[in-house]
C-alpha cells in the first residue's frame, strides 16, 4: 500500500432485543477504513454495524450524501472481506437481513443509533481528507482517487498488458496534463477499459466484456484453485455468460501520463447497464475482456485479459466523495429536521 491507511474506531454499539427475540447484534469497534489484517479479523462486526446504519439512514436520513458514500464504501469493503474469508454467501445475506431488521425496528431517536451515527460523522471529518485508497482482493487490487487531476476515478490494472478497467473521466483522458479548475464540477466518470498501444500495435476494433449470466448460472463462479494462466482467476463456460459490447471507442493517452502522449491507447466505454452487471457479481469472481481486431487486420489476433471483481463497489463509492464539503449537522439535529 502506498501509505498507512488511518483507522477511525467507534465504541461498541449494542444492538439488543427484547427477551424471546432473535440473538442480539453486537457491532463492535468498527472503523470506516481498516487495514487488511484488521478487516479480516473484525469484518463480521464491522459488516453488521455498517449494514444496520445503512438501513437506519435510509429511514432517518442521518447522513449527508458524502457521509452516506463513505458508509457504502465501508459496507462493501466489509462484505467483500467476509466472502473472501470463507463465509457462505447465504450466511452473509442472513447477517445483513438481521442487521437491517434491527435498524428499521427502532425509532430515529434511538440513542444507540444516534450515538453510532455521531461517531461515524466525527470519523468522516478526518477520513474526508484522504485523497486515495487501495482495495486489495484475493489476487488484484483496485485503486481509487478523489483528486481533480487524476484521469481514473477507480481502476484495476493488469500487470502484464497494462490493460485498465474501471471508472474514467473521458475528457481528462484526452488531456491528462490539462488544468483542473477546482471551481467547476467534476465530470461524470464512465465505466471503461483501456488498452495501451505499444509502437507498431494496431488498435482493435472493439472489446467485449464477458460476465456471468445470473439467469443461466445464479451462483458465483469461483473456478478452480489455479485459474486462467495461473492467475487464480477464471470465468464460467461461455454458454453461461453475457457478452457486453461497448457504447463508444476513442483513441486517448495511456499511462504513464505526462510523457507527452508518447503512449497512445484505445478506450472502450460501456453504458450504465454494463456497469450494473459488473457490480452485481460476487467480489470473488472475475470477468474477461476480449479485444477483437478489425476484419481488415490480418496480422493481429484476439487478445484476452482477466479482471477480478474485488471491491470495485467500495472503490467506486470512495471516488465519488467530494473533497470539499460543509460542516455536517449532528445526527440528532438531522433526525429532528425530518420530523422523527
Amino acid at each position: 500500500m502506498r501509505s498507512e491507511i488511518p483507522s477511525f474506531i467507534f465504541r461498541h454499539l449494542s444492538l439488543s432485543r427484547a427477551p424471546g427475540s432473535r440473538p442480539a447484534l453486537l457491532a463492535a469497534l468498527a472503523s470506516l477504513v481498516m487495514s487488511a489484517t484488521a478487516l479480516a479479523q473484525e469484518a463480521d462486526s464491522a459488516f453488521l454495524e455498517r449494514a444496520a446504519l445503512r438501513a437506519a439512514n435510509t429511514n432517518c436520513k442521518f447522513l449527508d450524501a458524502s457521509e452516506a458514500l463513505a458508509l457504502d464504501m465501508g459496507y462493501w469493503q466489509a462484505r467483500g472481506a467476509l466472502l473472501r474469508g470463507n463465509y457462505e454467501l447465504s450466511s452473509v445475506n442472513a447477517m445483513q437481513f438481521e442487521a437491517e431488521d434491527y435498524a428499521i425496528s427502532k425509532p430515529c431517536e434511538d440513542e444507540a443509533l444516534l450515538a453510532a451515527t455521531e461517531r461515524l460523522k466525527n470519523a468522516f471529518l478526518a477520513f474526508s481528507r484522504t485523497p486515495f485508497m487501495e482495495y486489495s482482493g484475493m489476487y488484484r487490487q483496485w485503486t481509487a482517487t478523489r483528486t481533480l487531476t487524476d484521469v481514473w476515478a477507480a481502476h484495476q490494472e493488469d500487470n502484464v498488458t497494462g490493460v485498465r478497467l474501471g471508472l474514467i473521466y473521458p475528457q481528462r483522458s484526452s488531456d491528462p496534463m490539462g488544468f483542473a479548475d477546482p471551481d467547476k464540477p467534476r465530470e461524470q466518470s464512465v465505466f471503461a477499459v483501456l488498452l495501451p498501444l505499444p509502437k507498431g500495435m494496431t488498435a482493435p476494433s472493439t472489446a467485449h466484456l464477458i460476465v456471468r449470466n445470473p439467469a443461466k448460472e445464479p451462483n458465483p463462479w469461483l473456478g478452480g484453485p489455479f485459474g486462467w494462466g495461473g492467475s487464480g482467476l477464471s470465468i464460467p463456460p461461455l454458454a453461461l455468460t453475457n457478452r457486453i459490447f461497448p457504447a463508444k471507442r476513442q483513441i486517448v493517452d495511456a499511462p504513464p501520463y505526462g510523457d507527452g502522449g508518447a503512449t497512445p491507447g484505445v478506450l472502450f466505454m460501456f453504458d450504465e447497464k454494463a456497469q450494473g452487471q459488473f457490480e452485481a457479481l460476487d467480489p470473488r469472481e472475475a470477468v474477461r475482456i476480449d479485444f477483437i481486431p478489425s476484419d481488415r487486420d490480418k496480422s493481429s489476433r484476439p487478445m484476452s485479459v482477466l479482471i477480478e471483481v474485488g471491491d470495485f463497489r467500495a472503490a467506486a463509492a470512495f471516488s465519488k466523495i467530494p473533497r470539499n464539503r460543509p460542516e455536517p449537522q449532528t445526527a440528532k439535529a438531522e433526525a429532528a429536521a425530518v420530523g422523527h
